[in-house]
């Protein structure tokens, strides 16, 4: 009797071992490593990816039937695509940055003589043509001068549906963002995700909590200097330079931006997977995320308080801009400073120039 005792008892030892170590196991941290591309950087992309396999569909419908109900579901189809797109960059980690997928999905700002020099080359557009053109040539941003622009007395609407050319060009740019998101897809799924996952060194380059991490930190100053700041004359220079804000023909750049804090906010503190958790699990306070918290809900009042498009907004002087620019960079202070503290990781230079 007393054997049987003593083998429950050690029975229960063990379990109950084998549990707390199982816990420990899934700490935030671990949870982190584990699942962030599952949880976070996955459905972004696929997102992006049916999107842009609806604009593909509009596009050829539109290149059937050229009328006007057809051209503004087309036209209407690319802000939703530009916003799935948006919230992608938050995990374009230095690895994947260096291979230059963002870029041949949206560079801006466009340059429109080459594109109306490739469309006036009125050849077939197919992969071979557009892959071998500029990013300032394709892309989202070429889709939105196709579908926004205006010359003269002609709209974007009456220049596609008199020139199937154009059309063909349009339809080949979309196809081409389809392909290299797929190609972003299967280099994550193919070996990127083991790679990543497995990302626990001390460098800040062989680690993936680092790598994420400083992407956030990037993304919120690229809204800050390159996306308000230097088309509102807010950094280095005063001088206002509407021509650089991204999505300005689809009045759409406030969209956009607020598309991709959303997205920082989902991936620092709402998904099943965050850092928060893990500030949360080092430090033993609420202090740093509550903080966090309530700087999010300033910026998103504060663009929500710009009552027209940013490039209105711009153009009219509007002191919401700069109450908005100042209000990123307390977020990105927190950022930077406290949550990089909290999580002992290394704050990397930001690439602000773009994404």
């Amino acid at each position: 009797m007393k054997k049987q005792f003593f083998f429950l008892l050690y029975a229960i030892t063990v379990l109950s071992s084998c549990s707390k170590e199982n816990a420990n196991t899934r700490s935030a941290t671990t949870l982190f490593h584990e699942e962030y591309y599952t949880a976070n950087i996955l459905p972004s992309l696929h997102n992006f990816k049916t999107e842009i396999e609806k604009q593909i569909a509009f596009t050829k419908t539109f290149q059937t039937n050229t009328t006007l109900e057809n051209f503004t579901l087309m036209q209407g189809q690319w802000i939703p695509c530009a916003i799935a797109f948006s919230k992608t960059r938050v995990y374009n980690v230095i690895d994947i940055k260096s291979l230059y997928f963002d870029i041949k999905i949206y560079n801006f700002p466009i340059n429109p003589d080459l594109i109306e020099n490739n469309i006036f080359d009125k050849t077939t557009f197919d992969t071979a043509y557009i892959s071998n053109n500029s990013t300032v040539s394709k892309g989202l941003g070429g889709m939105e001068y196709l579908l926004y622009h205006e010359s003269g007395s002609k709209n974007s609407f009456t220049l596609l549906q008199e020139d199937t050319y154009r059309v063909d060009y349009l339809l080949a740019i979309t196809k081409e963002n389809l392909r290299q998101i797929n190609l972003l897809m299967n280099f994550w799924e193919q070996s990127y995700k083991t790679t990543f996952e497995g990302y626990t060194g001390l460098s800040c380059l062989e680690n993936a909590r680092c790598l994420a991490f400083n992407q956030l930190i990037n993304i919120i100053d690229i809204i800050r200097v390159t996306k308000i700041g230097k088309p509102a004359g807010l950094e280095k220079s005063p001088n206002i330079n509407l021509a650089s804000l991204e999505a300005f023909r689809s009045r759409s750049s406030l969209k956009l931006i607020k598309s991709s804090l959303e997205e920082v906010q989902n991936a620092y503190a709402l998904s099943s997977v965050n850092f928060a958790n893990i500030v949360d699990e080092v430090s033993d306070s609420s202090e740093i995320n509550s903080a966090i918290e309530k700087s999010f809900s300033t910026v998103f009042n504060n663009i929500n308080a710009i009552d027209s498009d940013l490039y209105t907004a711009i153009s009219n002087s509007d002191q919401s801009v700069e109450t908005l620019h100042t209000s990123i960079l307390t977020l990105l202070q927190y950022f930077s400073v406290d949550v990089a503290s909290a999580l002992s990781l290394t704050v990397t230079v930001t690439d602000n120039d773009g994404d």
